[in-house]
């Protein structure tokens, strides 16, 4: 006979109650396959269990320290059932998070919060990485789910527009413009522009070069910086001014100030996953953005 768990879970029915009878009947089975699969049970463990007499049953010593081995391996196997089950319905498990340090909004925060708040056996992994990294990410399946702005263009990706952003203009809180509560990008002529590098940019510089010319002017670069908040570090030493997501106004800089970008156009924020990946957990977050997506403000 090989152990199976039904024979574990004959076995502590019996130690609980010490009564085959009594025992079976919680079990649903006849007294007699029951008594016949406790003796199956201690010929292959090859020691007694139980004692019996006339008048009553009860556990030896082996038995008693079985009893508890026992006991735990069936609590331990109704874990992982009740785990499994939550695994497939995307209760449980992880989710690997990439994201622009640029896109952590307000709006950003409470998608993550609501989510643990519904999932809290999900565990959240959390990367802040730059736009190439996340999608290498996505692609070699070290990474679940992106937010992140830019021209997608692999067919491998699925997006969902998540929120909508105004464009600001950071400038150093000396600049000439800094009295003024909105700027034209015509007035923005003459100044030196602080960008991010053209690689990897997904897009994010031909928008603010077309958003130039509608202005009457291309503009000239005076430094890079890998990401936006040190595009911000940039403008707060004084290197020049950068146009920026409006949700960087929440990174406050000692000498940077933010102006309103007059007739600008929103840029999305988006929602970037494989198309190939069916984990629940990542199905389940879906869900629960498209349902923040309705009531997302544009910032």
């Amino acid at each position: 006979m090989q152990m199976e768990l039904r024979h574990l879970r004959y076995f502590v029915a019996v130690a609980e109650l010490l009564n085959f009878r009594r025992a079976a009947e919680k079990l649903h089975i006849a007294q007699s396959p029951l008594s016949h699969q406790v003796r199956q049970l201690e010929d292959e463990l090859e020691v007694q269990l139980f004692a019996r007499t006339k008048r009553r049953v009860y556990l030896t010593h082996a038995g008693t320290i079985f009893y508890e081995d026992a006991r735990a391996i069936l609590e331990k196997s109704l874990a992982a059932q009740e785990r499994a089950r939550r695994g497939a319905q995307g209760e449980e498990g992880s989710l690997t998070v990439g994201y622009l340090t640029s896109m952590a909004s307000s709006h950003f925060s409470r998608i993550i919060k609501t989510f643990q708040q519904h999932f809290p056996r999900v565990r959240l992994v959390l990367n802040d990485l730059v736009p190439d990294a996340i999608l290498k990410g996505l692609l070699d399946g070290t990474v679940d789910v992106g937010f992140m702005r830019g021209v997608l263009e692999t067919e491998h990706l699925a997006v969902l527009q998540v929120w909508q952003e105004h464009l600001v203009v950071a400038l150093p809180t000396n600049h000439r413009l800094a009295h003024k509560r909105q700027v034209r990008v015509g007035d923005l002529r003459k100044e030196s522009f602080i960008m991010v590098p053209d690689k990897g940019a997904m897009g994010w510089n031909d928008l603010i070069r077309e958003l130039c010319r509608s202005g009457g002017f291309t503009p000239t670069v005076a430094a890079e910086a890998n990401q936006m908040q040190a595009v911000s570090w940039l403008v707060h030493v004084g290197l020049g001014i950068a146009i920026i997501p409006a949700s960087l106004q929440g990174l406050r800089r000692r000498h940077v100030i933010y102006r309103q970008l007059f007739g600008s156009t929103t840029v999305p924020g988006m929602m970037v996953w494989h198309k190939d990946n069916d984990s629940p957990v990542l199905q389940r977050f879906h869900e629960l953005v498209v349902e923040a997506t309705k009531t997302a403000p544009v910032s």
